[in-house]
């Protein structure tokens, strides 16, 4: 089960596994009831026919194809299901005996129209419930006549609790999708569109809860600055497609290599920044091997390059100018004294 709970990259792949689960269940839940119950030819069929499909569906869920198409075959066959076992219920039991409710009916109606809104979405899920609403009332409108009162009060019951379905999954998905909006907007307010790390804006609150941190805690951190040596002379030789794609690139070698802690970002252009939880010479000697990876990197358009580091460790009374001024001024120093080096301030 561990998997079902996993982090997804989409709602389709979220969904696909959700169903990859549930429809085991509803096979099983459907074989034990062909067996135990003592059905009519027609609810025979009719269990046979969704025991099939769910079965095939499943397998083109596992094996990854025409999903989609399994989704609203799936969503078909129980609508259908569902308002000719009401048709049948109320023409076979209420309407001849006189007796009864749709009791069953209402227990599993929010289950259909979760999955209704799950696989149309909000404006289509609507209209489908409401399809499916007017279809079993006009059913019990055309026997309305020969309903017990009890009948009729469960008839009404069910369609009254059918609107209510309706209206709360739609109002409930709006707002969890507004949330989810909000949710999405906040995580990519804090992440470099170009390379997929932290933007300045995340260092900025990373830097401030560090600095928290080691004042009420009296804990240290280190900062590492650095940037590519040249970085101008690559986008005026291979044009800033080239330049982009070698910042991505040294994102990705730096983010492969960090230790357990380490906090990562591009703090603009080509400079980025390291916040480590180490300091002193082990921080120094971090930023050696990321020079030195750096400097052994074949960047697939443009070459060989080199990086100068600048490294600091925060001091007490330090903020954040403070802190990112000296390791400013041991970036520059490194560039001045001949570049593709470190320098620890």
């Amino acid at each position: 089960m561990k998997r079902m709970f996993n982090k997804f990259d989409s709602l389709d792949e979220l969904k696909r596994n959700v169903y990859l689960w549930i429809l085991p269940l509803i096979i099983l839940a459907l074989t034990i009831n062909t067996f135990l119950n003592n059905e009519s030819q027609f609810d025979t069929i009719v269990n046979s026919t969704l025991l099939f499909w769910f079965t095939v569906s499943w397998f083109l869920l596992y094996k990854n194809v025409w999903i989609r198409f399994a989704e609203i075959s799936n969503l078909l066959l129980i609508s259908l299901y569902h308002v000719i076992t009401l048709f049948e219920v109320i023409h076979n039991n209420l309407a001849k005996t006189g007796t009864g409710s749709l009791g069953d009916f209402i227990v599993w109606m929010p289950l259909i129209i979760m999955y209704v809104f799950l696989t149309l979405g909000i404006k289509k899920g609507v209209l489908f419930s409401i399809l499916m609403f007017l279809a079993t009332f006009g059913i019990g409108l055309n026997y309305i006549g020969q309903l017990s009162s009890e009948s009729i009060d469960s008839f009404i019951q069910y369609h009254a609790a059918n609107i209510v379905y309706i209206l709360a999954l739609y109002y409930a998905q709006n707002m969890f999708r507004a949330y989810a909006e909000v949710e999405i907007f906040k995580r990519y307010a804090y992440i470099d569109s170009l390379t997929g790390i932290a933007n300045r804006h995340q260092i900025d609150e990373w830097l401030e809860q560090k600095l928290e941190s080691a004042e009420e805690e009296h804990g240290l951190f280190s900062i590492t600055f650095f940037d590519l040596d040249h970085f101008k002379k690559v986008n005026d030789r291979y044009g800033h497609k080239i330049g982009d794609c070698v910042l991505k690139e040294l994102s990705a070698i730096i983010s492969a290599n960090m230790e357990k802690g380490d906090l990562f970002g591009r703090w603009g252009g080509e400079e980025f920044i390291l916040i480590s939880e180490t300091t002193g010479s082990r921080t120094f000697a971090k930023a050696e091997e990321y020079r030195a990876m750096v400097e052994n990197h074949h960047f697939k358009e443009a070459g060989k390059l080199t990086a100068s580091f600048g490294v600091t460790d925060f001091r007490p009374g330090d903020n954040s100018d403070s802190l990112l001024n000296r390791a400013d001024e041991a970036l520059y120093s490194s560039k001045n004294s001949g570049r593709n080096k470190v320098t620890m301030n």
